[in-house]
């Protein structure tokens, strides 16, 4: 089983959790994650190149359809609610690897998943001031930590597969 595919129980868990941003993502958002990863795996079982990367604002486009969704907020509002599914994703990825990994190799990512974390912090608060004249900072911001975070899970997805190997 492809470690990227987030198993029906872990997915209703994580369901309930709330982001540290403060934005909760629906059943809709999950829903078609979770049909961007599974799409991803059967396209790459039958062999052919995609990355986990494509599912990277599947959510959030679908978001930014619906009324309100294309302004300045619902932009900002649709991302950080993706983000929070990544971060759920990325979250129960770490705790997978944590009961996977020897002591050492543990700790050594979770000295990496600090480093990340101050680098993302650092990374999105300079697009938030670089952007400070307008609105549009907090576009940038959101997008921003959804890119870092779905990457970053997606990294760690990539760890647990050659983990289970």
């Amino acid at each position: 089983m492809n470690k990227y595919h987030l198993p029906l129980a872990a997915a209703l868990a994580i369901s309930s959790m709330t982001a540290a941003n403060a934005q909760e993502f629906t059943p809709d958002d999950e829903a078609q994650l979770q049909q961007c990863v599974e799409t991803v795996h059967e396209i790459q079982r039958a062999g052919e190149e995609i990355s986990m990367r494509e599912c990277i604002g599947a959510a959030s486009r679908v978001c930014m359809e619906a009324p309100g969704g294309d302004t300045t907020v619902g932009i900002m509002q649709c991302t950080l609610r993706e983000n929070a599914w990544w971060d759920s994703y990325l979250n129960f990825l770490y705790q997978d690897l944590k009961a996977n990994l020897s002591t050492e190799q543990f700790a050594s990512l979770r000295n990496a998943q600090r480093a990340w974390i101050t680098y993302r912090d650092a990374k999105c608060g300079f697009e938030y001031e670089y952007w400070k004249e307008g609105t549009i900072r907090t576009t940038f911001h959101s997008s921003c930590l959804l890119d870092a975070t779905a990457t970053r899970a997606i990294d760690l997805a990539g760890y647990l597969d050659w983990t289970s190997m």
